[in-house]
């Protein structure tokens, strides 16, 4: 089993704009019906799951040859 080296910057980076990409459509009101609203529960959610289903999903390609890396 392969394991990829991953750019700590490169995920923090990714996650950062994932994170504020959520935040903007929810103060907004795209998200929900009640704009100006945020919900912290779900965006530190995001922030915790986003980076680790990312790895898993790098190792997987790196270890099936049937998905380009």
């Amino acid at each position: 089993m392969r394991f990829p080296d991953p750019s700590l910057s490169e995920y923090a980076v990714n996650t950062a704009v994932v994170v504020l990409t959520l935040a903007v459509l929810q103060y907004t009101g795209w998200l929900s019906d009640d704009p100006a609203g945020l919900d912290p529960a779900l965006l530190v959610v995001v922030a915790v799951t986003f980076p680790v289903f990312t790895y898993l999903l790098a190792v997987l390609a790196a270890n099936v040859r049937w998905i380009p890396e």
